[in-house]
């Protein structure tokens, strides 16, 4: 299959979704059927691994749809850009004003099209949940260029965005953070036996404030970062790795005094970043925030991988080492994280610090995307299919080595005939509808950038999507 031929399928999804948001103020919806392309009445069943909580029936939700929209952005076809522009015009004008500041998207909120209101994924699992207690879950790392466009449509959601994270420290003391928090109420959420304050949501937390302090230069969202900073350090082991929590209790065996590898590196990556974005303005914060990346780097890495054994390690336990669990290459389910998943936080280290250990590594992951069969049956989500077209696309940037891009090409292929046979990109393999939670925008994301880097690799004007962290 051409480059050209991939981008014709890219778009055709585009299109589709396009049209659909004209109904909506541009808004995509997050479910649709693949035939009619309308917006689905009656939500199906989930797939394995799903959580009906997780789901935007009836909404949108940009954290899911970011990636379709910088695509369209590096695309610029067919009235794209102004399409990606009345999508988030909308949103930062119409879907903000919530209590908190907090914006619904992520993971358990999403703005619900048909009551132009706040929408709250939870009560699809739990119809007794009390009203207005929707709660607000990054999900994923929203991006620079992602605050950059809500910012110049309006610059006030994003700064009370950042007040309001906040309120995802608990009440009491000492200051414990958890990777929920309310939207529409002003409340703290209680503490409990458990923390919930995964490290990598610490790490999107200070590269929202450190946008907000750059645009702003307001110093509480300076002490915010830094004691976000030092927040983790004191949890670290002798070798820089990090707990799933601060807090669990002995009883939840499978998460007590237990390192998480994904956390870890995601954590080192979202510092790096975010000391380039503040540069000049705080030396001595940059100055920590890299060698404390450069720490959690290595605990990564410490970690008992083999990559040439297919062996890309999640989580151990602490004091021993033990290997308590591994990643996947195909089949991601809740909390189960697909290598090309961590491989691409990697390789976004890599790009800030050329340390040659996380290449090798990620091209360890690589090459069991090109080994490892795509499953028959099951209905492994798009978002899967997607970071692995991804890390092949970009290692084919990084390293010049024209075998990725043949390679990717062969598997890009193999993928459209799974997800695109038709106008509209399946949500996951042998399922007949779309859906955005199952992140087909990491999968269009992917394919158009392995094309264009076909066409043009020194001119590729589709960054790599390394917000999966």
């Amino acid at each position: 299959m051409t480059p050209e031929a991939i981008l014709e399928k890219v778009c055709d999804s585009i299109d589709v979704l396009v049209e659909a948001g004209k109904a909506y103020e541009g808004l995509f919806p997050s479910l649709l059927d693949l035939e009619t392309h309308e917006m689905l009445r009656e939500l199906p069943p989930p797939i394995e691994g799903q959580r009906m909580g997780d789901r935007a029936f009836l909404g949108s939700n940009l954290m899911h749809d970011q990636h379709v929209l910088k695509t369209m952005y590096a695309l610029d076809r067919r009235g794209y850009k102004e399409a990606a522009d009345r999508y988030l015009r909308r949103f930062a004008t119409h879907c903000t004003e919530t209590v908190t500041g907090l914006f619904p998207w992520g993971e358990h909120a999403y703005w619900h099209l048909e009551e132009d209101r706040v929408g709250d994924s939870h009560r699809l699992g739990m119809p007794e949940k009390e009203p207005g207690t929707t709660l607000h879950d990054h999900l994923r790392q929203a991006p620079v260029w992602l605050w950059e466009k809500l910012y110049a449509f309006n610059p006030q959601c994003v700064e009370r965005f950042a007040e309001g994270l906040d309120y995802h420290y608990k009440a009491g003391e000492p200051r414990e953070y958890i990777r929920h928090a309310h939207i529409e109420r002003k409340a703290r959420l209680e503490r409990g036996p458990k923390s919930a304050d995964f490290p990598r949501h610490g790490g999107f937390y200070i590269l929202d404030w450190s946008f907000a302090y750059v645009k702003t230069g307001r110093e509480d969202f300076l002490r915010q970062i830094e004691m976000m900073v030092d927040y983790w350090w004191p949890h670290r082991d002798e070798k820089g790795m990090l707990l799933i929590h601060t807090q669990c209790p002995e009883e939840v065996a499978h998460q007590h005094n237990v390192n998480t590898m994904p956390q870890t590196v995601s954590l080192a990556a979202s510092l790096l970043e975010s000391a380039v974005l503040l540069d000049a303005s705080a030396p001595e914060l940059v100055d920590r925030m890299q060698e404390r990346g450069g720490v959690y780097t290595g605990g990564f890495l410490a970690a008992a991988h083999n990559p040439e054994a297919g062996v890309f390690v999640s989580a151990c336990q602490r004091g021993t080492g033990e290997v308590l669990s591994t990643m996947s290459i195909w089949g991601s389910e809740y909390g189960k994280w697909p290598v090309a998943y961590v491989a691409l936080i990697a390789l976004c280290i890599y790009r800030l610090t050329e340390d040659e250990r996380l290449l090798s590594w990620a091209e360890g992951a690589g090459h069991w995307y090109l080994k490892t069969p795509f499953p028959e049956g099951g209905s492994v989500p798009a978002m899967d299919a997607g970071l692995g077209v991804e890390l092949l696309a970009d290692l084919y940037d990084l390293t010049g080595d024209a075998s990725w891009l043949e390679r990717g090409l062969t598997l890009a292929e193999q993928i459209i005939g799974i997800y695109m046979d038709g106008d509209l990109i399946r949500g996951a393999a042998g399922i007949d509808w779309y859906e955005s939670q199952m992140v087909p925008g990491d999968l269009l994301h992917g394919l158009a950038r392995l094309a264009l880097l076909a066409l043009d690799r020194d001119g590729c004007p589709l960054e790599t999507n390394y917000t999966a962290k």
